[in-house]
């Protein structure tokens, strides 16, 4: 199971190269049902393992001035708060199943605005601060609730509502990530929750190695191809989430 797990870290890396999302969204679910860890330390792992893996893309992104810091002015500061005011209070409260089914609906939700066609809005993103602070909040939410940094659903914001390409939506949203994990992980150690650090550092090295490959794949893979499949493969993550939830 350890190995599955490694090979699994290698393509959360890739992934989050790639598409600034997918971290995760995959580590949870592969923590909980393949390592048998217990959802709440699941998801405090995989924050820690997203916010060293985008740190590292978002030094590497840096370079192609390719980050729109507006953007990550107005979301990063609404979801920021949200996160840990959830994390810390609400989190322990709600049951792991329900938890787990929300993350489910909400990845499909997700899928569906990616795979959507529609044009790319008129409007900057310095126009739109109000609303991306609105939507920081609704990312705060579930990634304090679900421990995720909360790239599937930045990315499809930046997209859809902020006008940005996908590949400065995937280097915005990395920064957002890396922030929002942090954040997570900081609740956590003042929550007094103990990480398995071994198996988290090991991870994370790995999945720190696949963000590189990912990052400089996504430099010769057009951005309509990434915005495609970053649609497909939360969609795919979803129905087999809920599907575990609902029938066993």
């Amino acid at each position: 199971m350890i190995v599955i797990l490694y090979v699994i870290a290698a393509l959360i890396g890739i992934s989050l190269g790639l598409i600034g999302a997918g971290g995760a969204i995959v580590a949870v679910p592969a923590f909980v049902y393949i390592g048998g860890i217990d959802p709440n330390l699941a998801d405090g792992y995989a924050l820690f393992i997203v916010a060293v893996a985008s740190a590292v893309a978002v030094i590497m992104q840096g370079r192609n001035n390719l980050i729109d810091w507006k953007a990550v002015l107005a979301f990063g500061s609404s979801t920021i708060i949200t996160l840990v005011v959830v994390r810390y209070y609400l989190d322990k409260f709600v049951p792991q199943n329900i938890q787990m089914i929300i993350f489910g609906v909400v990845l499909l939700i997700a899928a569906v605005g990616m795979l959507r066609k529609s044009e790319t809005p008129d409007t900057a993103t310095s126009s739109k601060p109000s609303l991306l602070a609105l939507y920081g909040i609704i990312v705060g939410v579930f990634s304090g609730l679900l421990g995720v940094g909360g790239g599937f659903l930045m990315t499809p914001a930046l997209v859809l509502w902020a006008g940005l390409d996908m590949k400065r939506a995937v280097a915005t949203s990395l920064v957002l990530i890396s922030i929002n994990s942090f954040a997570g992980v900081a609740t956590d150690m003042v929550d007094g929750l103990q990480y398995d650090w071994m198996l988290v550092f090991t991870f994370t090295a790995i999945t720190t190695a696949g963000i590189i490959i990912g990052t400089i794949l996504s430099r010769r893979i057009d951005g309509s191809k990434l915005k495609a499949g970053f649609g497909w493969f939360v969609s795919i993550i979803g129905v087999a989430v809920l599907l575990r939830e609902l029938l066993y």
